[in-house]
């Protein structure tokens, strides 16, 4: 499997599996930073997911970006809480076609793209205005 099909399982289980894992090649040692929970291993990742999945209402990814072994997927996705909707990146990083440990984007492990500025990211121009807002 290549880099972007390995991505793609972890996705589709949230997409079109409700959060059922079990296919997902992900590494023994497999660590998880999110907004919510963290996990340091692939079973508790997976049993999470497991709960969480049902629950997710909408998930999409909007942008994937590859470079080497590590995939940036820009995703937006809802769940049935009293919470909005969230956009937000992560980057996986793959391992002999398993996911493995990787570090996060933001302080939280997710960065709020909806909160950073316009031009922002575009190489060699600076933000305009305050800058994003810190959670």
């Amino acid at each position: 499997m290549s880099v972007l099909d390995v991505a793609g399982s972890y996705y589709d289980a949230w997409i079109s599996g409700k959060g059922d894992f079990s296919a997902v090649p992900l590494a023994p040692d497999f660590a998880f930073t999110g907004p919510v929970a963290s996990f340091d291993s692939a079973e508790g990742f997976r049993e999470m997911a497991a709960q969480a999945g049902p629950m997710v209402t909408r998930f999409s990814v909007r942008r994937q970006f590859v470079d080497g072994d590590t995939v940036c997927s820009i995703i937006d996705w809802e769940m049935a809480l009293p919470i909005a909707a969230m956009t937000s990146a992560e980057m996986l990083e793959v391992r002999d076609g398993q996911i493995v440990p990787s570090r996060p984007l933001g302080r939280r492990g997710y960065r709020r793209w909806d909160r950073v500025p316009r031009g922002s990211l575009i190489p060699g121009r600076t933000p305009r205005g305050p800058g994003p807002a810190r959670p």
